[in-house]
């Protein structure tokens, strides 16, 4: 059983290595966990056609349900009638009581050339503020710029914790301005772009760096040692029970 110290542990799309990722049961699963050192969990969504918040990691849905359609062309009751294998597909609302007790949630906002910005924000307003996901621990992430500055303009939003996924050396570089920019409060770094001097500096500059997907137990104790504050894995149980 490894120590996280000071560092957060997370579950990725729920625990994706140990149950089906992104669905209800998943998110359970590691909800009843109940480990030592667990803080929380990982997920995605994207806006379906009719502004819909949809539990969903894909652009499409093709490697989880066998079909080409992709998530922002179907409505709602379209999308439920779909399965992965054997598990529905479920919105953020649907999933809100599978979220409570963590100390942690980092919530990934999906979005693509097609993206309607207002609906996202729209949606995003209405399932987190004066709902029972408000009182949640949730940090919404995103690569998209866009969409950054779209919730830092919005009156409500705004107060929401956000932090900037980076995943390659050239937005490394840029990633401390970017996020003051941006009004992000922390970095989410793709693991191997990682060194002890590059979250040193991150933290001198008071951003907490949250690192993903690893699942190397040794990468994860190093990481550990660095004070990475958060570190996202495909198996949470495994490395917690070793």
């Amino acid at each position: 059983m490894i120590s996280v110290k000071n560092s957060l542990l997370l579950g990725h799309r729920g625990a994706r290595a140990e149950v089906l990722e992104n669905t209800l049961s998943g998110f359970q699963h590691t909800q009843n966990l109940q480990l030592p050192g667990l803080s929380g969990v990982e997920l995605d969504v994207q806006l379906s056609a009719d502004g819909h918040l949809v539990v969903f990691h894909d652009d499409d849905l093709t490697r989880m349900c066998g079909q080409q359609s992709r998530i922002d062309q179907l409505n709602i009751t379209e999308i439920r009638r779909y399965l992965q294998r054997g598990h529905p597909l479920v919105t953020l609302v649907d999933i809100a009581p599978a979220l409570t007790g963590f100390s942690a949630i980092e919530l990934e906002v999906k979005t693509h050339e097609r993206t309607d910005y207002a609906g996202l924000i729209q949606a995003l307003a209405r399932d987190l503020l004066d709902t029972s996901l408000a009182s949640l621990p949730i940090v919404l992430t995103s690569f998209d710029t866009e969409l950054h500055i779209r919730l830092q303009r919005h009156p409500a939003l705004k107060n929401n914790p956000r932090g900037l996924l980076i995943r390659t050396p050239e937005a490394l570089i840029t990633a401390t301005d970017t996020a003051a920019q941006l009004g992000c409060r922390q970095l989410g770094i793709h693991y191997p772009l990682l060194s002890q001097s590059i979250i040193g500096h991150f933290h001198r500059q008071h951003l907490p760096v949250s690192a993903w997907t690893v699942n190397d137990l040794a990468t994860i104790e190093q990481l550990i040692e660095w004070q990475t504050d958060v570190i996202i894995t495909d198996f949470p149980s495994r490395l917690l029970t070793r």
